[in-house]
């Protein structure tokens, strides 16, 4: 064989071992290899799952190939460097095997330190940061930066020299393509639409209090989102009535709480709801053009079923799980940074599941796109939500802590995680780029705009804690993490919600704070009173529109309901484990025929069983605490919270307190159709309660 020969012979081998490594490294997450102490349960279920099902056996080798193709591409590119530079120079070293391989180390050694600064929680190769954190660290890195570069332009050189006219066309056409990829949108012809834009701006896990326009906190961490509410009208009070994203979502589309709309958790079973009864099929078909745009769609699998003509999504189901939780290679990261994003690569593109190789840049720019291929004539309703903010909060390219101090010091806010922060930081730049690009399309002119989040986000902070008052007397500190974990919690029901009106570019209402009781319910009703008769129907929430056409605020006196969602132990602590929230939650979940991901239903008894639910009437709220196995807090009885004194405790049923007594009532008269929960809950001493007639849930 020729010294060519071996050198690109070398260089594949190389880059398929390197793919292999990883991939062994993947087999091993998966328990694939015998002997391998299992580290993630749920991802190992799936693949066990998925070896049935052709399709998805397909889209797994695809990525795989995908994958092969990647690695042994950068060893070859990195070997026709070497042969093209040093043909330049006319040595002999262009036929030396030894010193190509020593360059081809080189370039794969400085694609593994670029992998880790582009991507800081890659796991791929990540004990090489050993390497980037010693003292003369920067010696080597500059070094292996300056070979490379040299030998590339060398490279490129020779190409130029040896055939002209075809490296110029090429560079003319990739630096076209690239121009026109981050061109600014000319606006097109100038249309005009008698039904006004909807524009949800939503961002996930965003609480009010870590907003200026709500309070204490300090401006400057989110100039974008601060300036878009400092426009808005302020819903002070604004709650979600269950804080996950899926069901969020789901009451902001059908204007009921999750009892009246049916989906009880995140992916719950499509055969238990209607996914037709919403805001966005009833503007369909008024006209408008529906778009939802989500960064991660793992546990809210919303697509053209729910009304929406376009969605840019990850792809939906089972394979975001496996792929897009475990896709993170070396020189597929790198790739996927260099080549627009593209919707034939969601599950690892632009996808914030994948959070190991998540760049901000992606999903807006996929969402900019859509955009752009919009007709113009047809009024638009769009969902754009952002999940950088959700937990692991860390996103993938950030290298500076940013300046929080002015956080840090402020009080209650000492103990804010600064994770959380430097998201907040980065999910600001999202929303801006894409508010920016619906202004230049003049969608901004004539709209309602929402600026809102799905649920807030508990981090255990003192000021968030409750005290439980015990029989005895004593007390205990409780405390609380995530979302979804605690009915009443305040700290994860509390969303930002502003909405504003636009009539040729100018605000229809004075920005200010409105006061008063309000939920994302309400949103479908006043957006169908705003647009005048466009989507209307029969809705939970109410209209806020005469309050805002007035000025003045909403009713204060207002029962709001409560629902918590599916709880883990391994998500409601302060440091998240992966592999125990997904050995815990596995069971829980089966794969359809669609490769949709869903709750089985043979569970949902037993988890409709664990549901806590309540009422909540200004600083007062009640709710059901059952029994949960490996919950120790939680009393299996009927909980007060006192939101001024920031206490709690196990009450009777009926309390001795009438107020308190009323609310009980509120919650059992509000859940009667959940089968079992009035025998279970709302039973007075020596009193038979019928069962309701008809049921919508089953305990």
């Amino acid at each position: 064989m020729s010294p060519r020969g071996r050198q690109y012979l070398w260089a594949g081998l190389a880059g398929s071992g390197l793919f292999a490594w990883q991939v062994w490294a993947l087999a091993q997450r998966f328990d694939i290899a015998q002997g391998v102490q299992k580290s993630n349960v749920m991802q190992q279920q799936l693949v066990e799952q998925l070896l049935d099902i052709p399709a998805a056996m397909w889209s797994i080798a695809a990525y795989l190939c995908f994958g092969l193709f990647a690695h042994v591409g950068l060893a070859l590119l990195a070997v026709w460097v070497f042969r093209q530079a040093t043909a330049l120079l006319g040595r002999k070293e262009n036929s030396s095997v030894a010193a190509c391989m020593v360059f081809l180390a080189v370039v794969l050694l400085g694609a593994m330190m670029l992998n880790k600064w582009l991507y800081p929680l890659s796991s791929a190769f990540a004990d090489i940061e050993l390497l980037m954190v010693q003292p003369l660290s920067p010696v080597l890195i500059w070094s292996i930066a300056a070979a490379t570069l040299t030998t590339a332009c060398l490279a490129l050189v020779r190409q130029l020299r040896q055939y002209p006219k075809p490296s110029l066309a090429a560079a003319m056409v990739v630096g076209g393509s690239l121009l026109m990829g981050t061109s600014a949108f000319d606006g097109g012809a100038v249309t005009t639409r008698s039904q006004p834009d909807i524009i949800l701006m939503g961002v996930d896990s965003l609480r009010p209090d870590f907003m200026p326009s709500y309070g204490n906190f300090p401006g400057g961490l989110t100039p974008e989102m601060d300036q878009a509410l400092a426009s808005s009208v302020i819903l002070a009070d604004a709650r979600t009535p269950l804080a996950r994203t899926f069901a969020s979502y789901m009451s902001v589309l059908s204007g009921e709480n999750p009892l009246g709309h049916g989906a009880r958790f995140n992916l719950y079973p499509r055969s238990e709801f209607d996914a037709r009864s919403n805001l966005a099929w009833s503007l369909k078909q008024d006209g408008y053009t529906t778009l939802l745009a989500m960064d991660e769609s793992r546990f809210a699998n919303f697509d053209s079923t729910f009304g929406f003509d376009s969605t840019v999504t990850p792809q939906v189901g089972a394979l975001d799980f496996v792929i897009g939780g475990s896709f993170d290679l070396m020189a597929t990261n790198l790739l996927l940074a260099a080549i627009p994003a593209s919707e034939a690569v969601s599950l690892v593109q632009g996808n914030r599941a994948a959070y190991r190789s998540y760049r901000d840049a992606d999903h807006p720019a996929k969402v900019i796109r859509a955009l752009r291929n919009l007709d113009p004539s047809k009024p638009l309703f769009l969902i754009s939500h952002l999940c950088l903010p959700h937990w692991p909060y860390l996103p993938g390219g950030v290298n500076s802590e940013g300046h929080y101090a002015s956080v840090l010091g402020k009080a209650g806010y000492a103990d804010s995680p600064t994770q959380y922060l430097r998201a907040l930081e980065h999910v600001d730049g999202q929303f801006g780029e894409i508010l920016d690009e619906l202004r230049s399309q003049g969608r901004l002119s004539n709209a309602v705009v929402v600026v809102m989040s799905d649920h807030g986000e508990d981090f255990g902070l003192a000021r968030d804690r409750l005290q439980e008052l015990r029989p005895d007397g004593t007390r205990r500190e409780l405390q609380f993490f995530g979302h979804g974990s605690f009915a009443l919690s305040k700290a994860q029901n509390h969303v930002v919600l502003g909405i504003q009106r636009y009539i040729d570019g100018h605000r229809v209402w004075q920005p200010r704070t409105m006061a008063g009781s309000a939920s994302i319910i309400d949103l479908a009703p006043t957006i169908a009173d705003v647009v005048g008769g466009a989507g209307a129907g029969t809705y939970e929430g109410i209209s806020w529109k005469r309050q805002l056409d007035a000025g003045t605020n909403l009713p204060a006196g207002r029962l709001r309901f409560f629902e918590n969602g599916l709880r883990s132990t391994g998500v409601e602590q302060a440091n998240i484990d992966e592999r125990d929230v997904a050995g815990e939650m596995s069971y829980l979940y089966e794969i359809r025929p669609d490769l949709r991901f869903e709750i089985r239903p043979s569970l949902l008894p037993e988890k409709l069983g664990e549901k806590q639910r309540g009422v909540q009437l200004g600083d007062v709220g009640v709710m059901t605490d059952p029994a949960v196995e490996h919950f120790h807090n939680t009393g299996n009885c009927w909980r007060k919270i006192d939101y001024l004194q920031k206490t709690t405790q196990c009450i009777d049923y009926p309390a001795d307190e009438p107020a308190v007594a009323e609310l009980q009532q509120e919650v059992c008269d509000y859940y009667r159709s959940d089968n079992g929960f009035s025998e279970r809950w709302c039973k007075k001493p020596g009193a038979d309660i019928p069962l309701p007639e008809t049921a919508r849930g089953s305990l």
